[in-house]
């Protein structure tokens, strides 16, 4: 195997991990409609960014892509993801 296709190789296994010293840019999308666009960094992985962009648009639910941006490694990926609406916080009822 030639050492450029050992390169190309490499860098699609690795496309993907996250470090806690990468820049992440992520931009999150519906209809075409940009609902935010975040920079993360101290995040290792999906789930992590996923929380945060949850965080930032509570309000949007459904179908959303997602695009994040490894500025540290040099990739980029795109996600479809279903946001669901944050439940409400449960209310105590008392009797008395």
């Amino acid at each position: 195997m030639s050492y450029i296709c050992l390169v190309i190789l490499r860098q699609i296994l690795t496309m993907g991990t996250i470090n806690s010293s990468d820049i992440i840019y992520a931009t999150l999308s519906q209809h075409g409609r940009q609902l935010a666009s975040l920079k993360l960094s101290g995040l290792t992985s999906f789930s992590e960014i996923l929380r945060q962009v949850r965080r930032v648009v509570s309000g949007s639910f459904g179908l959303v892509t997602l695009r994040l941006r490894n500025s540290s490694q040099g990739w980029t990926q795109d996600r479809s993801v279903i946001i669901t609406p944050v439940p409400a916080p449960p209310v105590q009822l008392s009797l008395f």
